[in-house]
């Protein structure tokens, strides 16, 4: 069977992020599933590691791989480039997985114009309203300007939510974990989905 790309959107603060950290600590999705990580040029945050979260590269070396023709998709968001690697996917084929990847409503509505013949599952990740989001935008002691950015961004993601093929709103981790893990498990190649 074919490998499938699975797409992980929403707004910042959202919590698509640690939803899927929190599914990945579980062996079988580890086994059925290879996690994309994108390349940004964004800045290090306190608690994100290299090559776990992002890889984080200049702007000048981005725009060499992606001359380079070294992305699957690529996107500006704001003032930092966001982008996937290629060799994530042909690792998910050769592993006989699916790939789940990370990415903004810009790269994941481009992947699914772009790749019409390969089987794309999009989920789009939403808090559960804007006083939320901006709250859990304020925990991560982000500057106010950026808060502000993130926050007019957020309402022009959300018109992107339309054309996923999942909408997961996320009040509670937990329930949301168990949303995405069905998404998966209903949607997977393997026989049987995806199981504990």
């Amino acid at each position: 069977m074919a490998t499938k790309i699975f797409i992980l959107s929403g707004p910042s603060g959202s919590g698509k992020t640690t939803i899927l950290n929190t599914l990945f600590r579980r062996k079988s999705i580890r086994d059925n599933f290879t996690r994309g990580i994108s390349f940004t040029t964004r800045t290090k945050r306190p608690k994100e590691k290299e090559g776990k979260d992002y890889f984080f590269v200049t702007k000048k070396k981005f725009l060499r791989l992606k001359k380079e023709n070294f992305f699957l998709e690529w996107q500006k968001v704001l003032e930092h480039y966001y982008g996937t690697p290629k060799f994530f996917y042909a690792k998910a084929k050769k592993e006989k997985k699916d790939l789940i990847l990370c990415i903004d409503v810009k790269g994941g509505m481009f992947l699914k114009r772009k790749n019409k013949g390969t089987r794309i599952i999009t989920v789009f990740v939403r808090a559960p309203n804007h006083t939320e989001l901006r709250r859990r935008l304020e925990k991560r002691v982000e500057k106010q300007d950026f808060i502000i950015q993130r926050v007019k961004l957020a309402k022009k993601e959300l018109q992107f939510s339309k054309y996923y093929d999942y909408v997961i709103v996320n009040q509670d981790i937990q329930t949301s974990v168990k949303i995405l893990q069905d998404i998966f498990s209903a949607n997977s190649h393997k026989k049987g989905g995806i199981h504990e």
